[in-house]
């Protein structure tokens, strides 16, 4: 009789045992699965950003004639939200219009980009541009004072190839035969 009291005392005294164990190997091999499954669900490890170099041009023409043009050279990284890349370009010309009291002409160029991002092999700008500049008033007595300044304000948001230059911006002013433009070209910084 002590023999299946013996038998009966180790069977409870090992299930507790045994059931842990079995909890164990279940775990073992959840947890295995499932750093399985992690592993081929993870994202590839992100590249470093890197830096593009963006030239923007401004180019205006008048009776196919080239009459103005410059560029601008930024240097910026894609996501960076700790930025705000701004240009300000600002002449006065002096001796034009002052013995009359008006304030002389200007030539302006304000670029302000405010956002910047990389999609593949094309990246996104958001630019907001200001220009003034002058032209002689034909009209004007004596001549070289009264010049006509002309403003322009530009909110471009272009997506562009990275390394081909893209005309963002075109405008006609017939009456004037007048044409302008904006070119934008991004580049990796390390670009040769």
């Amino acid at each position: 009789m002590h023999t299946p009291r013996l038998i009966l005392a180790a069977l409870l005294l090992a299930t507790p045992l045994l059931i842990a164990r079995q909890a164990e190997g279940q775990s073992t091999e959840a947890k295995a699965a499932a750093d399985q499954g992690a592993a081929q669900s993870q994202p590839a490890p992100s590249l470093p950003d890197q830096a593009f170099r963006i030239t923007i041009t401004f180019k205006t023409t008048e009776a196919g004639k080239t009459t103005t043009q410059r560029s601008y050279m930024l240097v910026a990284t894609p996501g960076d939200r700790n930025w705000h890349l701004g240009i300000r370009d600002d002449s006065r010309i002096s001796g034009m219009g002052e013995p009359s009291g008006v304030t002389p002409p200007y030539v302006n160029t304000d670029v302000d980009m405010g956002e910047f991002k990389r999609t593949g092999n094309s990246v996104y700008l958001g630019l907001t541009i200001s220009t003034g500049d002058f032209v002689d008033n034909p009209a004007a007595q004596p001549p070289n004072t009264h010049p006509i300044i002309r403003s322009r304000q530009y909110n471009v948001t272009p997506t562009l190839p990275i390394g081909k230059l893209v005309t963002v911006y075109s405008a006609v002013d017939a009456v004037n035969d007048a044409k302008v433009e904006i070119q934008a070209l991004v580049q990796p910084l390390d670009a040769k």
